[in-house]
């Protein structure tokens, strides 16, 4: 059972919620990327990586640019730094994509080659998390075993080692896959501090009050900061267009995949894309959606 209901909700496009999306852009950033909901993200990263025993955080300024003035720009959608020198990156993904671990590996480097330091220095190096949460099942090239193994496993964990021994290369790196997307635990079945973020992650727009289950103190706020009904009036404007540019999307995405079958997947995504583009939709949006890259989205004449 769920704690008492306060009110029916608001209509956001058409529908009556109570809770923001986590998994639209301006969700996940209000909700994990705002320091009025600091401990929200701080109380994820302690449940995540507990061994690092986590005691607070400060966001960092989510923009980076390369070393030169002709590198490209990268924004991410979270960054923030432990007080014992941790870098965490969280990002929010829609859809796969052909490259989404190499396009992990290289945003980490962005937080490992600004730590450099000029004149004598010893390549110290505090450690960098990238933390992917997915609103979808990665692929993964296991094997008949494995797969039979691993069918139900939605956290990926990957560090540099070893291939013989497993020993680590160096424990500067680290990247986490969350595919809250395809998390299938129903309340009753949660039985980690992770099982918990997953259900959230993936159902809190569908609920109209907070299950008894998630009452420690962190998620008490979390549905406290998610009501949709206590933002103020500019930020629900922004919600709801959020909401209707991501309803755009995902229409443009199914006719797409539609388009897709009868000529193939690209050409139907370079459509869809090309129409988002012509919408006004920002690159961000369109390369999570789409899962193409910034340069291929660049170049798509509307």
């Amino acid at each position: 059972m769920g704690e008492e209901r306060e009110n029916a909700g608001v209509l956001i496009c058409g529908k009556r919620v109570r809770y923001i999306d986590p998994m639209t852009d301006w969700g996940f950033k209000k909700l994990f990327g705002s320091d009025e909901n600091r401990e929200i993200l701080l109380g994820f990263l302690q449940d995540l990586f507990p061994e690092q025993e986590i005691a607070d955080i400060r966001y960092v300024n989510p923009e980076r640019l390369g070393l030169t003035e002709d590198d490209r720009k990268s924004v991410f959608d979270v960054v923030c730094e432990s007080i014992g020198g941790e870098r965490f990156i969280i990002e929010m993904q829609k859809r796969d994509q052909m490259n989404i671990r190499k396009r992990g590996l290289y945003y980490s480097s962005y937080l490992i080659q600004e730590q450099g330091r000029r004149g004598d220095w010893d390549y110290s190096l505090e450690k960098v998390y990238m933390v992917g949460i997915l609103d979808f099942a990665m692929k993964h090239n296991y094997s008949d075993e494995e797969l039979e193994k691993y069918a139900d496993k939605r956290i990926h964990w990957y560090e540099l080692q070893n291939l013989q021994t497993g020993e680590p290369m160096t424990d500067c790196l680290a990247y986490v896959f969350l595919e809250a997307g395809a998390f299938t635990k129903k309340v009753d079945e949660l039985k980690t501090e992770m099982d918990e973020w997953m259900y959230v992650l993936k159902n809190l727009p569908k609920l109209d009050g907070r299950p008894e289950v998630l009452g420690r103190a962190v998620f008490r706020k979390l549905f406290t900061a998610a009501e949709i009904a206590a933002l103020g009036h500019e930020e629900r404007k922004q919600y709801e267009r959020d909401m209707m540019t991501e309803n755009d999307y995902r229409n443009t995405i199914e006719y797409a995949r539609y388009e897709g079958m009868q000529q193939g997947e690209q050409s139907g995504l370079a459509k869809a894309a090309t129409e988002m583009k012509r919408m006004g939709l920002g690159t961000d949006i369109i390369r999570k959606a789409t899962g193409m890259s910034e340069a291929e989205i660049a170049a798509l004449e509307v």
